[in-house]
């Protein structure tokens, strides 16, 4: 259960942490396919918070599932899913801990849809955790 207001992204700050990303991996490929797109997996851990009253790891799991399923960036879409439900947990003081292999095969799952957002809600509930 959601106990207090967690910080959101906005649209802004997705599409810079989005090319910064892909600018720091030396990707020539990114920017915005689908604003609405993007809008849309943004809203999601509002709305997951307001209407089911999830708490933050729930919230991560309906953030990332929405950026890999929507595919809202010309590229980088997994890697830009995995850093912004990254920095999500992070301003709200929370961190996914897991190993490298871990989030890759957990992302490519939801991509190809082995994972469905239940099990990734439990694989978040699994794996984040407060900041150290």
């Amino acid at each position: 259960m959601a106990t207090e207001p967690a910080k959101y992204l906005t649209y802004p700050e997705a599409v810079v942490h989005h090319i910064e990303l892909m600018r720091a991996l030396g990707e020539t490929r990114f920017g915005i396919f689908d604003r609405a797109l993007v809008e849309s997996a943004l809203a999601r851990p509002k709305h997951a918070a307001r209407y089911d009253g999830a708490d933050l790891p729930a919230q991560a799991a309906t953030l990332c599932y929405g950026l890999i399923r929507n595919h809202p960036w010309i590229g980088g879409n997994k890697r830009t899913a995995t850093h912004l439900t990254d920095h999500f947990l992070r301003v709200n003081q929370q961190e996914i801990v897991a190993t490298a292999a871990e989030v890759v095969q957990m992302v490519l799952g939801v991509e190809s849809g082995e994972v469905d957002l239940t099990t990734l809600t439990q694989w978040m509930n699994a794996h984040v955790e407060g900041v150290r």
